[in-house]
């Protein structure tokens, strides 16, 4: 496992629940199997599919899985038998049904469909760094990061975590390095790709990758209205990630001193191995966030 993009809340206070109560909160929230006519289910599954522990824990670290399972159904299919039945409709009776009627036969032909529709899980890989208070939830959608959020929530009751919020403005931050990569906290360097967007009602943007990003043409966008919203940043040589204007890492990915290491936990213990991986990037991570959320005087 290596956690790829990390949408991050944080909680001013300890959590309330320990691994062991809540663990039974995950178990009793388990994504059940979906029946014919649900169009979706969602909970928490065991982590390792082989095993019925629902929560891994290591070194400040709780371990979980969420997962969503969805009937796909799609709208092309129904609208095609919509029309087909409303045709069917008009050479029978010699009339086109109304906008009332043709929702009942859409409703109608979606149940009928929904058993022989294929169904497809999503899963959620979720961090709860005790440590640090700190929720990481492995999404690139922050959408879908919420709804992982939501389902724990529910599973334990109350879970006051929020979005990191920034008093030194990310974006204003991001296009300073950008023009002068030497203030960047130490252990930072720049990577290849930017993305830049206007200040302005339009909101025109640009992006670059694989570039050198001192290029003029990319530093001359900044002298106008533009500023920095996702920029590639390195850590220690180790591993590189896009940090946005709201303080979440995109693209995460292990360069070679992390790879090496990665490649060094290779264990005939599923569960050994796992947790090595998960603990190794978590130590990255939890260095880099600490460092950024200081650096941005981040709070909760």
């Amino acid at each position: 496992m290596w956690i790829k993009n990390l949408c991050v809340f944080q909680s001013p206070e300890p959590f309330a629940f320990s691994a062991a109560e809540l663990e039974e909160y995950l178990d009793a929230t388990r994504c059940p199997k979906i029946t014919s006519q649900a169009l979706s289910v969602e909970g928490f599954v065991p982590p390792l599919k082989d095993q019925a522990a629902m929560l891994h824990i290591g070194e400040g670290l709780l371990y979980c899985v969420y997962q969503e399972t969805a009937r796909l159904l799609p709208g092309a299919v129904v609208k095609e038998e919509l029309e087909e039945r409303v045709l069917e409709i008009e050479a029978k009776e010699g009339r086109r049904p109304g906008r009332k009627e043709r929702a009942d036969l859409k409703d109608e032909i979606t149940f009928e469909l929904m058993p022989r529709a294929f169904t497809r899980s999503r899963r959620t890989h979720l961090l709860i760094d005790t440590l640090r208070h700190r929720v990481l939830i492995d999404s690139a959608s922050d959408t879908r990061a919420e709804q992982a959020l939501s389902m724990l929530r529910k599973a334990v009751g109350s879970l006051p975590v929020t979005r990191p919020t920034a008093n030194i403005s990310p974006a204003t931050q991001m296009s300073a390095w950008l023009k002068d990569p030497a203030q960047l906290p130490a252990g930072f360097t720049l990577g290849d790709r930017c993305e830049l967007k206007s200040t302005s009602d339009e909101g025109a943007s640009v992006r670059f990758t694989a570039v050198d990003l001192s290029r003029e043409e990319i530093l001359a966008h900044l002298e106008t209205d533009m500023q920095v919203v996702k920029l590639n940043l390195v850590w220690n040589d180790e591993f590189e990630f896009d940090l946005t204007d709201t303080l979440q890492l995109k693209r995460i990915k292990p360069l070679d001193i992390a790879q090496d290491n990665l490649d060094n936990l290779r264990d005939d213990d599923a569960l050994a191995e796992l947790m090595a991986r998960i603990s190794l990037q978590n130590g990255l991570l939890r260095t880099v966030l600490d460092r950024l959320y200081q650096h941005f005087e981040a709070t909760e």
